[in-house]
């Protein structure tokens, strides 16, 4: 009996929506759902990266493989299987293919050139179309990204025409099925991931590059490398050859900068708010269960009834166990029937009338004392005001008065009460009065000159410095503003000043000469042999974009 289904949808990323509903073997069900999702004619699902390596190795023969020094691939897995990695300096002629990650046309076209198979590395960000622009072959090392965790050992590899002959073992069950539920939510994750890059990349500025659409590359020993593999829901981080991968994950932008800075995320505070509210409701429970029984044994010694409802037995029922709290609900469970006893209700008795019986005089509760505060009006009698220094004049028509400083007062006479002043306040006393002479004018004082960071530029009162860039072209701008990206970001990470790396005049005067070898940047003012030994290389990355 043969059933009609619906025919899958023309858009590859929908079909995984519905993947793991379909009927058929999940293997080929996997491999022909991300084969269509990278355009490519076959795909092959291989147990991890050790499977991987021997499937290449079959395809290649034995021989040299470029290998981009970012990727963090396994050479002794390469190398089991007759597969030498090396970088990507060399020159490609001879090799048995190049594999690159997120490659530039730039790449593309060399390896056409040369006549060398392509492996574009697409584990980190699948789906993009690399064999439209000529790849040869795409290859997932593991299924970080596809379910999301590290617990599968899942490799694919996705070419174009006949499919070859499987020639490693292919992955167990589980791992397939996993893959299948979780590739449902994988268009999402990974929309959701490049937001977050786009936004930490805005953040961290010069001190991160964009590495495909989902990760980004921080400068060599940025943050250490995390348990679990980049890719995933968990922001993580993996040290390789170029520097540190890192990708965020599903977490949020803040999460992912507390991970870089080596600081622990806050963890979600509703469970703590809720476990404080109930220690700080335990006292009041306590007081009120105390406040309860000290009133029922007040009712007995007058001989009266407790409030609480009794059982058949006589015993007292526990109806204030049952009674819900006003900040705790009700629990729903079952209650012992009592026959014998009167229903359960809630009364109000009226005031006794009667005289209580003579009871022992309780001490009463101190009062808690409200301070009120105190106003203290001053008890000192009016005093005249004091005559100013300088006399006024009493308006226009009277004869302008001589400004003059005012004289030394003297001395209110000390009451004989009073004890023979210290030896310092004679010592004050007997030192001559000097408030006659005329003050001697003091010079104004000279401003300290600011302390300059190291190569900046002397400022003068005439004028700031001329800005080094002003006279360069539009490329050479460009270039100034990538080298001063690097400069800062540099200083950051060594925590020291910008300007002891290397001066804007330094910067602008690269950015004008453009050199491309070590010789041509020696020649550059400014750019000493310790200089050059430490920054040269990287100058000359930057310069070359």
């Amino acid at each position: 009996m043969t059933a009609d289904f619906p025919s899958p949808p023309a858009r590859p990323d929908a079909r995984l929506v519905v993947l793991h509903a379909e009927r058929g073997d999940p293997h080929a069900r996997l491999a022909r759902a991300l084969a269509d999702l990278e355009g490519a004619g076959w795909g092959l699902t291989l147990a991890g990266e050790a499977a991987l390596a021997r499937q290449l190795g079959a395809l290649l023969g034995p021989g040299t493989v470029r290998v981009d020094e970012r990727l963090g691939v396994s050479r002794a897995a390469l190398a089991n299987f007759g597969l030498a990695a090396a970088g990507l300096d060399a020159d490609w002629t001879g090799a048995r293919a190049v594999w690159l990650a997120e490659p530039d046309e730039r790449l593309l076209r060399r390896a056409e050139r040369l006549g060398v198979p392509v492996i574009v590395d697409a584990t980190l960000a699948p789906g993009g179309g690399w064999f439209a622009q000529g790849a040869t072959y795409v290859v997932y090392r593991h299924g970080m990204t596809l379910t999301g965790f590290g617990d599968t050992d899942l490799a694919l590899l996705f070419g174009q025409g006949e499919a070859p002959t499987p020639a490693a073992p292919a992955p167990s069950d589980t791992a397939v099925a996993l893959a299948l539920r979780d590739v449902a939510t994988l268009p999402l994750r990974l929309a959701r991931v490049a937001r977050t890059v786009g936004a930490m990349a805005e953040r961290l500025g010069g001190g991160a590059l964009p590495f495909g659409p989902t990760a980004l590359l921080l400068p060599p020993e940025s943050a250490p490398d995390t348990p679990w593999a980049p890719g995933g829901v968990l922001a993580a981080t993996r040290s390789v050859d170029g520097g540190v991968v890192f990708t965020p994950g599903l977490q949020d932008a803040e999460t992912a900068l507390a991970l870089l800075r080596g600081e622990t995320p806050a963890a979600p505070a509703p469970a703590a708010r809720e476990g404080g509210r109930t220690e700080d409701r335990r006292p009041e429970r306590e007081d009120e269960g105390r406040f309860r029984r000290d009133r029922d044994r007040f009712r007995r010694d007058r001989g009266g009834r407790a409030e609480g409802p009794t059982t058949g037995t006589g015993t007292e029922a526990p109806r204030f166990a049952r009674l819900p709290e006003p900040d705790r609900p009700e629990p729903d469970e079952a209650r012992p029937d009592q026959p014998d006893s009167p229903p359960t209700r809630v009364t109000f008795e009226a005031p006794v009338t009667e005289a209580p019986a003579p009871q022992a005089p309780t001490p009463a509760e101190p009062e808690e004392e409200v301070w009120t505060p105190e106003i203290v009006f001053s008890g000192s009698d009016y005093a005249e005001p004091a005559p100013l220094p300088i006399p006024v004049s009493d308006g226009p028509d009277e004869p302008e008065l001589e400004v003059q400083p005012p004289l030394a007062e003297p001395e209110a006479e000390q009451p004989a009460e009073e004890e023979a002043p210290s030896t310092e306040e004679q010592a004050t006393d007997e030192a001559p009065s000097t408030e006659d002479a005329a003050p001697e004018p003091q010079p104004d004082p000279v401003p300290a000159a600011p302390d300059l960071a190291p190569d900046l530029p002397v400022t003068t009162e005439a004028g700031a410095a001329p800005d080094p860039a002003a006279d360069l072209t539009d490329e050479q701008a460009a270039i100034y503003a990538r080298l001063r990206e690097w400069r800062n970001a540099e200083a950051k990470r060594q925590e020291v000043s910008r300007f002891i790396i290397a001066s804007n005049a330094t910067l602008a005067e690269i950015a004008r000469r453009v050199p491309y070898t070590m010789d041509d940047l020696k020649a550059v003012r400014g750019m000493g042999p310790e200089r050059l030994r430490k920054y040269g290389e990287k100058l000359l990355e930057v310069v070359r974009g």
